[in-house]
């Protein structure tokens, strides 16, 4: 028996959607995962990215660091050293570096190992309203910082010199060595690093501070990717 030409047209309709659902279903699934951002941190929580004095101990290759200040409020020793473009260099936090950058907050800590003491650090983290922000000041500081060569210390009239500039992994790092400075001698090591909307600015100083100024800021950043 002959089907009606209305009953084939639907039979045809409804394999070729048979077909198509077919193949549909068949179709490889996406691979690529949505990007995540990470959530700006917000000013209470910079105080819990500091590091404790026992931590800073086993970094810095000491006993014995204890607080000796905490600051809510940037330093300003641009009157004390020559020339300017080396205050980025010489200290940590420092408020005529961040001038006009944006922050918003920031809270630094300052450490040593006692009355005679001979390992030192300033810690700092430095927030801003977004990623973006934070990374624009590190991406000026790598051009700003190999200005600086050579430095004085006014008030005490040492001088220092300042060696290779590093930039691994968005942590800016160098050494700057005291001249003339009594055996076994003294020098800084600074290191800046960018994470999420955070600038973590370190300060290490000691005979021999090596990459003890990298290695804090490494752990500092680790803890603000903790906070995502």
């Amino acid at each position: 028996m002959r089907q009606p030409a209305t009953a084939l047209a639907v039979a045809v309709i409804c394999a070729s959607l048979v077909g198509c659902a077919s193949r549909v279903s068949h179709a490889e699934p996406s691979t690529t995962a949505p990007k995540l951002i990470p959530r700006p941190l917000v000013e209470r929580e910079l105080p819990g990215l500091l590091l404790k004095p026992e931590q800073v101990d086993a970094l810095m290759g000491t006993t014995g660091m204890a607080v000796t200040q905490e600051q809510s409020t940037m330093s300003d020793n641009s009157a004390t050293m020559a020339p300017p473009e080396c205050l980025a260099i010489d200290g940590a936090a420092e408020a005529p570096v961040y001038a006009d950058s944006g922050y918003w907050a920031e809270r630094d800590q300052s450490m040593n190992n006692g009355d005679n003491f001979t390992h030192y650090l300033k810690q700092a983290v430095v927030m801003y309203p977004t990623m973006e922000k934070a990374g624009a000041f590190f991406d000026a500081a790598a051009e700003r910082w190999p200005a600086c060569h050579e430095y004085t210390h006014t008030q005490s009239g040492t001088k220092w010199s300042v060696g290779q500039i590093s930039n691994v992994d968005r942590v800016l790092s160098t050494i700057a060595t005291q001249h003339d400075a009594d055996s076994p001698g003294w020098a800084c090591g600074h290191a800046l690093a960018h994470q999420n909307n955070i600038i973590i600015d370190v300060n290490t100083c000691s005979a021999n501070p090596a990459d003890s100024a990298v290695k804090i800021a490494r752990q500092l950043a680790a803890n603000v990717e903790a906070k995502w």
